[in-house]
């Protein structure tokens, strides 16, 4: 997808984005990715796991080197499966770079060696520390590529948020099994260890790469985790299936921020592994 972001000026686009504002707005924004084998698509990856009961559930994540993914803390460790009294801790993972379909994977496919969530997550499950890295036992042949990890400070961000489109691109449980979707839209705020925004996303979307171009040709550079959106309608998430309203004004997607200090921990694996 080309940014456009520079051709119209912020504040006219917020204005367009009161009438696309929930997190399914009025018009699904989302499009399915349907060259999957090319980066930086390929990158992105369908994880499913087995929490004991033999069933593979799908999250999102993504490869930031030939053998490590980056996810959402609560796609390997599930705190509402936990307060269920259900088991809530990852038995198995199994990693698909670039899936395109139920049967299509342009990688292949293989189970994860190992898997661990932010060690203050495991203590205390919040949003700020909600991510996690699985590690492969080998690179995937051919390669799907990876993705570079940036932590623009406060300066950069009034650029990005002015100038670039924030995309997303993961594995929605409300479209086909094992397809891929993307969407693109403006950062509305930066906290310190936060993005929020309004792409368009629905739960199997948590763990995505929340990524910028700085040219229409440039690599793409993840500045976020995608994690969470606004607490679900009674129903279940917002505007995610039939009969769903639509989420009200001012609520947003968030992500985790990749700081120094987060990209650090990253680059350390969490320590010991699984």
């Amino acid at each position: 997808m080309t940014d456009l972001a520079e051709l119209v000026p912020f504040e006219l686009d917020r204005l367009a984005d009161e009438a696309d504002y929930a997190v399914i707005g009025p018009v699904d924004g989302r499009t399915r990715v349907l060259h999957t084998d090319q980066p930086p698509y390929g990158a992105v990856c369908h994880i499913e796991r087995d929490f004991g009961d033999g069933r593979l559930t799908g999250c999102t994540a993504f490869l930031i080197s030939p053998t490590r993914l980056l996810t959402a803390g609560h796609c390997i460790m599930s705190p509402i499966r936990k307060r269920l009294g259900l088991p809530h801790l990852a038995k198995r993972i199994r990693v698909s770079p670039g899936r395109a379909a139920e049967t299509v994977m342009p990688f292949g496919s293989q189970w994860a060696q190992s898997w661990r969530a932010n060690p203050a997550y495991v203590l205390r499950p919040t949003a700020l520390d909600d991510v996690a890295i699985i590690d492969l036992p080998r690179p995937f042949s051919p390669s799907p590529g990876f993705f570079r990890l940036a932590s623009p400070d406060a300066k950069d961000f009034e650029q990005i948020r002015a100038r670039l489109l924030l995309h997303i691109s993961g594995y929605p449980a409300d479209k086909p099994q094992g397809t891929q979707w993307e969407h693109a839209e403006r950062l509305d705020r930066v906290d310190p260890r936060q993005l929020l925004y309004s792409v368009d996303t629905c739960p199997g979307h948590s763990g995505a790469p929340v990524w910028i171009r700085r040219t229409p040709d440039a690599p793409a550079e993840v500045i976020a985790v995608h994690t969470s959106g606004p607490r679900p309608h009674s129903e279940g998430a917002w505007g995610c299936r039939p009969g769903v309203p639509l989420a009200p004004a001012g609520l947003f997607n968030r992500g985790v921020r990749i700081t120094p200090t987060l990209k650090r921990l990253v680059d350390s694996g969490f320590g010991t592994a699984k």
